[in-house]
């Protein structure tokens, strides 16, 4: 990458950053092209050039965004922490993410946006779908669980409470505000309820 292109990368990543730290605070929908260039330190005409549009620059947030947070969860799974302490930060995180976008993030942009609904689809089936089998064998190899369960089951277990979890923006919030029922909620994910 030659020096023109560095910067360019360099500014838009600078614009990412000011569009997503807006997002967290404001949601999507209510942040204008013009926030985000006075955030950023440019002008409007500067995120248009590089983006296109509102829609497009949203878009490319999220990829982003999501991009980060999935090499993120892959570094903690493949970590050498206990895989409860891995599994505890995994959710703890998601729910903190979920809680800081209004729900936004998860229920309205993605599942409006067929283009999206694939890019996720995609990364679910080559990298988190795998990634996620591979940290429930770890779990079964430390005995965290139960290794006469099979791979569907736990799969199918954690994707059920997974799916409730987030289905809530309420319960989402609840459980982000009290880091006691999180570890309590981790606990009975792990353990089942005879502990």
């Amino acid at each position: 990458m030659d020096g023109f292109e560095k910067r360019r990368e360099q500014k838009r990543e600078s614009i990412r950053r000011a569009a997503l730290d807006l997002f967290r605070t404001h949601g999507f929908r209510k942040v204008s092209v013009g926030e985000i260039a006075r955030q950023a330190g440019v002008s409007q005409v500067t995120i248009y050039n590089y983006f296109g549009s509102k829609e497009a620059l949203v878009e490319d947030v999220i990829r982003w965004f999501i991009g980060g947070l999935v090499e993120h969860y892959l570094s903690v799974m493949t970590s050498d922490r206990p895989f409860a302490e891995k599994l505890e930060e995994i959710v703890f995180d998601k729910s903190q993410i979920a809680a800081q976008f209004h729900g936004e993030l998860l229920t309205t942009f993605i599942r409006a946006n067929p283009g999206m609904q694939t890019w996720v689809e995609h990364l679910m089936g080559e990298k988190i779908t795998p990634a996620v089998e591979d940290f429930f064998r770890a779990g079964i190899r430390e005995g965290y669980i139960d290794a006469s369960l099979s791979p569907q089951t736990i799969m199918t277990y954690f994707e059920i409470i997974r799916r409730g979890f987030y289905g809530s923006p309420e319960m989402v919030e609840r459980v982000g505000a009290d880091p006691a029922l999180m570890k309590e909620l981790i606990r009975l994910m792990t353990y089942g309820l005879n502990g």
